[in-house]
């Protein structure tokens, strides 16, 4: 899950759509995101948590994202 197969090789992280990374906010915060590729997520630094992208579909559920504590 969140990773596209190619033919010349391993699979690699899906890529969400840049316009819709503009238009996201927290829910909680309203504060804009970023977008970490490798983990696939979208943190919010102000509410301390990275919320999951899965099939390249961001879950913006505060219940369903995981709590930041290396910040």
């Amino acid at each position: 899950m969140g990773t596209q197969e190619t033919s010349q090789g391993p699979a690699q992280p899906a890529r969400i759509d840049r316009r819709l990374l503009e238009i996201l906010v927290c829910p909680l915060t309203k504060d804009t995101l970023e977008y970490d590729s490798t983990r696939q997520e979208l943190i919010s630094r102000n509410a301390r948590l990275a919320y999951p992208i899965r099939d390249c579909i961001p879950i913006m559920l505060p219940d369903e994202a995981r709590r930041l504590t290396d910040l």
